[in-house]
């Protein structure tokens, strides 16, 4: 026997209904982003309340709530400017605004990575009770993830003032660059989260790789920084493409970032989200037993 959440139509409780039967059957790897997309649809408002749970747990007890988002990207700033320009003495006054764009980019795509790994085993109790589609639980930490980058996002605005740079028609670039960010992340978190329920070691693995994807995409230094003859290497790399975006919006300078680069790592995110969707699908209902 299992019990079935389902929402009642245009309203926001819950219906609660019974199944009984046997095993979940496994839908077919191409029917994987459809039922995902149909899912989340159909359970938008459960997915929101998640979203605006792990906002208010965030901030929770704290004096300054919210105002976090753009104190610590703000801080963190402070500290770099610190190390590089008055402690190294470096010539590019620029370089603590290009490090903190890395790390706001880099550091939602990794804590959404890290987090929906551990989704399904950290929320098992909750799944081994009530049936609800298990995709909510990885799509509501991208949310919740996109959510804080865009909040964080909003310190680029004091932040071009202090440096004097003029707003232009490139600050678009900063929402396709999050977009992407978020397709990756979902994508590859899906695919981890499926791997973690069976093999535990999954999230030590995925903790590593992350470590290192920190200093391969181009968190602490630019692109025009690369040798030539790597550099189509280094831009293979999705989330170095987006950072670079990032940066472009800020700074108004494409650099060594090309629209080829843009389409390729689009491309390529958006392909890894479907598979991450197919094979969360195709797994999931089989994984549970581990759980």
């Amino acid at each position: 026997m299992r019990i079935v959440c389902e929402p009642l139509a245009h309203t926001t409780t819950m219906s609660i209904r019974v199944h009984r039967g046997g095993k979940e059957g496994a839908p077919s790897l191409a029917s994987g982003p459809g039922l995902v997309y149909r899912n989340i649809k159909e359970h938008s408002t459960l997915t929101r309340h998640l979203i605006r749970k792990d906002l208010k747990l965030a901030y929770h007890g704290t004096f300054l709530g919210y105002a976090w988002t753009l104190l610590e990207p703000l801080i963190f700033t402070i500290i770099l400017y610190m190390v590089y320009v008055i402690l190294r003495g470096s010539t590019d006054e620029l370089i603590p605004l290009k490090v903190m764009l890395g790390i706001l980019f880099w550091g939602c795509f990794s804590t959404t990575v890290s987090s929906c790994t551990g989704s399904l085993v950290g929320n098992s109790g909750l799944i081994n009770q009530v049936y609800l589609p298990r995709e909510i639980f990885p799509i509501s930490i991208v949310g919740y993830q996109m959510t804080r980058l865009a909040l964080s996002s909003f310190i680029i605005i004091p932040m071009m003032m202090w440096y004097q740079l003029t707003p232009s028609i490139y600050l678009l670039l900063l929402f396709p660059a999050m977009i992407g960010v978020g397709m990756l992340a979902i994508g590859v978190g899906m695919i981890t989260a499926i791997l973690q329920v069976r093999i535990r070691d999954v999230s030590q693995i995925v903790g590593l790789l992350l470590r290192a994807g920190f200093f391969l995409s181009g968190v602490m230094f630019a692109a025009s920084d690369v040798p030539v003859q790597w550099l189509e290497v280094h831009m293979s790399n999705p989330m170095v493409v987006y950072i670079e975006m990032a940066r472009t919006a800020v700074l108004a300078d494409f650099n060594v970032l090309e629209l080829r680069h843009i389409s390729v790592a689009f491309t390529v995110s958006f392909l890894t989200m479907l598979i991450g969707m197919s094979v969360f699908k195709k797994f999931e209902s089989r994984m549970v037993k581990y759980l």
